[in-house]
This record gives C-alpha cells, sequence and structure tokens, in this order.
C-alpha cells in the first residue's frame, strides 16, 4: 500500500461493509499513506443516495468536498 495517493474513507456505522473499510483505513495508515477516516454514526449502507433529502448525508458529503479541496490547494 505504501506510495498511494492520499485517501478519504467513509464508513457508515450501520453497513456490512464498514468493517472492511475500517481495515483499509487502518492498512493505508500503517503504511503511511495520509487518510482521513470518518466513521459516520447512525449511517447505514447506501446513505450517499440520500443527500438531497437527508441532512447527515448532505453534511458528509461536504466533509468530503473539503478534503479534496484541501488535497488540491496543497
Amino acid at each position: 500500500m505504501a506510495g498511494l495517493p492520499p485517501a478519504v474513507i467513509v464508513t457508515a456505522e450501520h453497513d456490512p461493509l464498514r468493517d472492511q473499510g475500517d481495515r483499509y483505513a487502518q492498512k493505508l495508515a500503517d503504511a503511511d499513506v495520509p487518510v482521513k477516516h470518518l466513521p459516520i454514526k447512525g449511517a447505514t449502507h447506501a446513505f450517499f443516495s440520500f443527500t438531497g433529502s437527508v441532512q447527515l448525508s448532505r453534511d458528509v458529503l461536504i466533509q468530503l468536498a473539503d478534503a479534496v479541496a484541501t488535497a488540491f490547494n496543497d
């Protein structure tokens, strides 16, 4: 994993794939890859599908947009 670009990993608390995302974020960190892990409490799988109607989804989308903007401004 060394040499991979910086990453932002979002995991949802009630997602059956959460543990895999958590492990991936940890493996990146262990390989000294810059990683920002956003574990989202109360969220379910596919919560990003509801950015038009669920405030939590919009809030996380803004966090992701901020992370991308920061990456391109560094």
